[in-house]
């Protein structure tokens, strides 16, 4: 019971959300966020109805959706980067290629892994495996823009913190208890079935709190040294790629 009531709160506040990114222009300014909430309210619907009245396609069609929305979930980071580091142009493009790069790795890795993997019964259970990859990915990059956050004391508006923190509260939850559910096994089930779901509905309340109307980040009211401190590492490491070429090229010849 507790579980239809948590679905129901949940999709109803994801149709509020995709309503006011769409009336109130919300959806333009984060664009990866409201593809990911959009898919995830389509998702939810379909499932309900699915369990409802065909409950044959319900696990098939909940597996292929939980791993459509687990990548777009990573856009929520690329979203972040982009916000964070919208005024350090340098930096910003470090991230995103950085990001998408790391991204197409471990998506090409869920591709292939259930290919590589079966037949083998000591590997884990593919769908566990893929997610806690792709949520341990996103967790590293996570604390990387935190810690950037942080560091440079970069100011941020309400819409973009509070992105953060309800996508902290989802991923840090989501990753404990998989972690739990990983060395607990089946007996941690009955406790998984509605944290991880409680969990995702705290993170829409704070997701519609701070997403009810636009602001914009503020800008830094004195000179960042973040861009700059870019620019010296992007000069350092195109001095040592010359270096290290010019010695190949000393090397190579008689």
């Amino acid at each position: 019971m507790a579980t239809f009531i948590i679905w129901w709160t949940a999709i109803v506040l994801e149709a509020v959300m995709v309503f006011r990114g769409l009336t109130t222009g919300l959806a333009k300014k984060f664009p990866f966020f409201f593809v990911y909430l959009s898919s995830v309210l389509c998702c939810d619907v379909l499932l309900y109805c699915a369990r409802e009245f065909r409950p044959a396609l319900y696990h098939t069609g909940s597996r292929d959706m939980e791993f459509l929305n687990l990548v777009l979930g990573y856009g929520i980071v690329l979203e972040i980067f982009r916000h964070v580091l919208s005024h350090y142009p340098g930096a910003e493009k470090f991230a995103r290629v950085a990001g998408t790069a790391v991204f197409a790795a471990i998506l090409g890795f869920a591709i292939v892994y259930p290919a590589v993997s079966s037949g083998n019964a000591s590997v884990r259970p593919i769908k566990v495996a893929i997610e806690k990859d792709f949520l341990t990915v996103q967790g590293i990059f996570f604390l990387g823009i935190l810690g950037v956050i942080f560091y440079y004391g970069l100011p941020l508006g309400r819409n973009i913190k509070g992105i953060i923190v309800g996508y902290g509260v989802w991923l840090g939850a989501s990753l404990m208890t998989l972690t739990l559910r990983s060395f607990i096994g089946s007996s941690f089930n009955s406790i998984w079935i509605v944290a991880q779901p409680f969990s995702y509905l705290l993170s829409l309340f704070i997701w519609l709190t701070a997403l009810w109307s636009y602001e914009p980040n503020p800008v830094a009211r004195v000179p960042n040294r973040l861009e700059a401190d870019y620019g010296a590492a992007a000069a350092a490491t195109r001095n040592m790629m010359g270096a290290m070429r010019s010695h190949m090229g000393r090397a190579a010849r008689p």
